[in-house]
């Protein structure tokens, strides 16, 4: 099933190019005059795969992407009971192709695909394949199809898309300062692709986002739900609502909030759920002056009660903050960032780890599932210092990082684990 939907992934992107093509493209960048004047980085930033059909009545443009990611970690520490761990990963961390069409002059469509998975860090297989989409969404511009006043962007979206959950969920993973997302942040992006409609709108420095979404879930071979479905989703079960609001105050400084609501009753209702919290809310600040600056985020929420969680632990409030200040020790190319995040709950099971990669060693640890106690607790400090090497921006990268947690894990053991954790990143994308 996989390889016959990778053919057909593949059939539609060939027909599309064929399509682009029955006019006179315009591509982007230009060719060099000479191949001493190419410029590596200048091509791989300016969106390479791109060409523009401003004439072709059906088709507008067509831009391919992609993105692989690679990192490696090792994890020292202590868990319950004074365990000593230690584990040494290596993560084909993403693998994605995909592009996005423009047609008709008021729609597009973007799909991108997944083609790796590496459980290895869980104890799982790589595999490189067909995976599953990471988006696929249509767009509709309502503002060019009816000339509407008074707002700068206005669109209308249908699909699968990237669930937001503050300001690093937010930030692609191409541009993130550190290796990993914090846990809380995590906790709130849960990595989830959900089907639904989103609108978007821009009026001078304010953006708005409000959406309505899916909460269906795919099965295994076993028919366990387990996460996002291949695809689309379907609407048999509960839903998922959103709002954003992002002011930018000045080119320096940015504001931004975000609602985040989950009514699917997973326990009582046998409803599929994407996430394992009720609703949760975030604010974030990000500011920058010379050659540093810092990014803000603080979030609170609520993780259900017995009509999500079976676990009692696992229920009542939780809330975090993240401050992640950076410098340019080489203006463009060399950054230092530090990142303190905190994350703290009711119950005793509230918060969680990062599965990467401290909470892996439920799969190692000389043979002792629990000796982080699944990575929950109450309360968690992580500390991370790193330095970002950019060889073409964003867009061809490497990351080294170290990163400090305690984790309190009450009625488990001694009550806490710590753990020191090395990641090395490299990231590309065109």
């Amino acid at each position: 099933m996989k390889h016959h939907t990778t053919q057909v992934t593949a059939a539609l992107l060939c027909g599309l190019s064929s399509l682009a093509l029955a006019g006179e493209p315009v591509t982007e960048p230009a060719p060099a005059d000479s191949v001493a004047d190419f410029n590596f980085c200048e091509w791989l930033s300016s969106k390479p795969g791109t060409v523009k059909l401003p004439e072709n009545p059906w088709v507008q443009s067509l831009v391919f992407e992609g993105r692989y990611h690679w990192q490696a970690a090792y994890v020292d520490g202590e868990g319950t009971n004074g365990q000593d761990f230690s584990e040494d990963y290596t993560d084909a961390r993403r693998f994605r192709l995909g592009g996005k069409i423009g047609f008709l002059n008021y729609f597009s469509y973007k799909g991108v695909v997944n083609l790796v998975d590496d459980q290895r860090f869980n104890g799982g297989d790589l595999e490189y394949d067909y995976i599953d989409f990471d988006e696929s969404y249509f767009t509709f511009d309502i503002l060019k199809a009816f000339n509407f006043g008074g707002v700068d962007v206005l669109t209308a979206n249908f699909g699968r898309i990237k669930w937001h959950g503050g300001l690093e969920a937010r930030t692609s993973s191409n541009a993130l300062l550190t290796v990993e997302r914090s846990a809380i942040s995590n906790k709130l992006y849960q990595s989830a692709r959900p089907t639904g409609l989103f609108v978007n709108a821009v009026k001078g420095q304010w953006n708005a986002i409000a959406g309505i979404y899916s909460t269906d879930e795919g099965t295994d071979d076993l028919g366990v739900d387990d996460g996002n479905v291949e695809g689309w989703g379907g609407w048999n079960d509960g839903l998922m609502y959103n709002a954003e609001l992002i002011y930018s105050a000045t080119d320096d400084l940015r504001f931004g909030w975000e609602l985040l609501y989950n009514n699917a009753d997973e326990r009582l209702a046998n409803e599929d759920s994407l996430l394992d919290y009720r609703w949760a809310s975030t604010l974030s600040a990000e500011y920058s002056i010379g050659n540093g600056g810092v990014n803000l985020e603080g979030f609170y929420g609520d993780n259900g009660g017995t009509d999500m969680q079976a676990n009692a632990a696992r229920r009542g409030n939780f809330w975090g903050f993240v401050a992640t200040p950076y410098y340019w020790i080489i203006p463009t190319k060399l950054q230092a960032v530090v990142q303190y995040a905190y994350a703290g709950a009711e119950e005793d099971q509230g918060i969680r780890m990062n599965s990467r990669y401290v909470r892996a060693t439920n799969y190692g640890g000389g043979g002792n599932p629990n000796i982080v106690n699944g990575g929950r607790g109450d309360s968690l400090h992580t500390v991370y210092a790193g330095l970002n090497y950019l060889i073409c921006g964003d867009n061809l990268k490497f990351q080294l990082g170290a990163e400090y947690a305690h984790l309190d894990t009450p009625n488990a053991g001694d009550g806490d684990v710590e753990a020191l954790t090395w990641m090395f990143g490299f990231r590309s994308f065109f």
